[in-house]
């Protein structure tokens, strides 16, 4: 293939993936993602000892899911997809993280586990509280499923909570619009793609 030949297929291409993109771009704006359920009030604290509620979210698109500190196994691989949207999106993103074990995960023990997973405290918060605040937040209004072992004592460490792998994305009127499964390799690039939809949405 001489040189012309290249610069014209690569004209071509170059062209196809344009289109691609406008139609994905105008096709997203024409199919508006659907109001599932709304935030409600509730009190939770971050990793720096903050207090945090419903208002947090307003002006905002929150992605949120659930992890805790002392899983060993799915945990981290969840936190380090959170990682990868933080490092994705832009101002106007609040990314949280509720804790499936607040009887343990106070704000200190989140701030450490923050801080080695390299969470912007300015972007992104780990949230823990009463237990029945944070179970209510994740299951009544998120539509996550979270559930502690029935036997605790018995139970492997990374059996003691079992929750939800999703990403919840919820709009600035703290509306529940979608949600992504964060196992999935391309999880962080399906979330930001949805974040953006949502911002460019211009009504509360």
């Amino acid at each position: 293939m001489d040189r012309f030949q290249k610069i014209v297929w690569g004209g071509l291409v170059a062209a196809l993936v344009a289109i691609g993109v406008i139609y994905f771009l105008s096709a997203t704006r024409r199919s508006p993602l659907p109001v599932i359920s709304q935030v409600h009030p509730f009190a939770a604290t971050n990793q720096l000892g903050e207090a945090v509620g419903a208002d947090a979210l307003r002006g905002h698109v929150s992605v949120v899911n659930v992890i805790f500190s002392r899983c060993p196994t799915q945990c981290p691989k969840l936190t380090q997809q959170m990682a990868r949207v933080q490092a994705a999106v832009g101002p106007g993103v609040r990314l949280l993280t509720l804790t499936a074990d607040p009887g343990y995960d106070t704000p200190e023990v989140l701030k450490r586990y923050a801080q080695r997973n390299g969470a912007d405290p300015a972007k992104w918060w780990f949230l823990t509280g009463s237990k029945a605040e944070i179970y209510r937040l994740a299951v009544s209004d998120l539509k996550f499923s979270v559930l502690e072992s029935a036997n605790p004592a018995e139970a492997k460490l990374e059996d003691l909570f079992i929750h939800t792998t999703d990403f919840a994305i919820v709009d600035r009127a703290g509306r529940l619009r979608t949600v992504v499964h964060g196992e999935e390799p391309d999880a962080p690039a399906q979330i930001v793609a949805l974040v953006k939809q949502l911002q460019r949405e211009t009504s509360l």
